[in-house]
C-alpha cells in the first residue's frame, strides 16, 4: 500500500532535485502505484520497538521534511491523485500538494495517534492552513478517518470523482493544469507561501516584485496577443 520508508523517500528527494528545473515539465503529479496512494509510514520496518532519532539540529536532514519543503518551493504546480488509503505520512505529502484529486473511494486521515505515533512531516503546519485549525485538531487528536465527500466539503481535497471515471477525469485536469503558464504559475505559488509568514505590506512589495518579472516573460506577452486576436493563448512555460 505505499508505504514511506528511507529508501523511497530518499527515491522522491532525488527525482524533485533532479527535475526541479526542467522546462519541459508542467507540473509534477504525485499518485500510488497500487490501488491506494500510501497508507503512511512503513511501520514494519521501524519493529516493535520504534525508531531511535538521533537529534538533529535542523529537520530539514531527514527525508520526509526534505520532501515536503522541496515540493513546497519548487514553483510548478503539485497534483495528488487520491485513492483508496491516504494515511499518515502519505497524508502528510498530500497535504503539501497544491492539489489534491480523490477518487470516490478515498479514505483519508491521520490514524498515527492511536498507535502512539505524532505527526512529523508538516501536518501540524499544513492542516490548519487549509481546513482551520478546530477542523485539524480533531483529526490529529483523534485519529478519524475522513470519506471522499466530507474530504470534500471541509476543503481537504479539491475534486472527487467515481473510481470508474478517477483515471479518465484525473488526466483532464492534469491536461487543464499543464496548458496555464508555467512560470506565472510557479510566482503566484510563491507569492501564496510568502504571505503563509508575512504581513500585508511585506505581501504587496513581494507581489509587486514578481509581478514585474511575469510580465517580462514569454507567456505574458502572448497572454495580451491573444486576448488582443480573440483566441486562445498558446502557452509554452517560459
Amino acid at each position: 500500500l505505499n508505504a514511506l520508508n528511507y529508501p523511497l523517500l530518499l527515491e522522491i528527494i532525488a527525482i524533485l532535485e533532479s527535475n526541479s528545473k526542467n522546462k519541459l515539465i508542467r507540473a509534477f503529479v504525485i499518485e500510488g502505484n497500487s490501488q491506494s496512494f500510501s497508507s503512511g509510514d512503513d511501520l514494519k520496518s521501524m519493529g516493535s520497538e520504534g525508531v531511535k532519532f538521533k537529534p538533529l539540529e535542523d529537520g530539514s536532514k531527514l527525508p520526509h521534511h526534505r520532501v515536503i519543503q522541496l515540493i513546497r518551493k519548487i514553483q510548478k504546480p503539485f497534483i495528488a491523485l487520491l485513492q483508496g488509503y491516504c494515511l499518515g505520512a502519505g497524508f502528510e505529502l498530500a497535504l503539501s500538494c497544491d492539489f489534491r484529486i480523490a477518487a470516490d473511494n478515498l479514505k483519508i486521515g491521520d490514524q498515527r495517534v492511536k498507535r502512539a505515533h505524532c505527526v512529523m512531516s508538516g501536518a501540524s503546519w499544513l492542516l490548519p492552513r487549509l481546513i482551520g485549525f478546530a477542523r485539524a485538531t480533531e483529526i490529529i487528536l483523534t485519529g478519524r478517518q475522513l470519506d471522499a465527500i466530507e474530504a470534500k466539503e471541509i476543503g481537504l481535497v479539491n475534486k472527487v470523482y467515481p473510481l470508474s471515471e478517477f483515471k479518465t477525469k484525473s488526466k483532464e485536469f492534469i491536461g487543464s493544469i499543464a496548458k496555464l503558464p508555467t512560470k506565472c504559475l510557479g510566482y503566484n505559488k510563491n507569492m501564496l507561501n510568502f504571505s503563509q509568514y508575512n504581513e500585508l505590506t511585506s505581501s504587496l512589495n513581494h507581489e509587486f516584485k514578481l509581478y514585474c518579472k511575469n510580465i517580462a516573460s514569454y507567456d505574458f506577452g502572448e497572454g495580451m496577443k491573444s486576448f488582443k486576436e480573440k483566441r486562445e493563448p498558446i502557452f509554452k512555460g517560459k
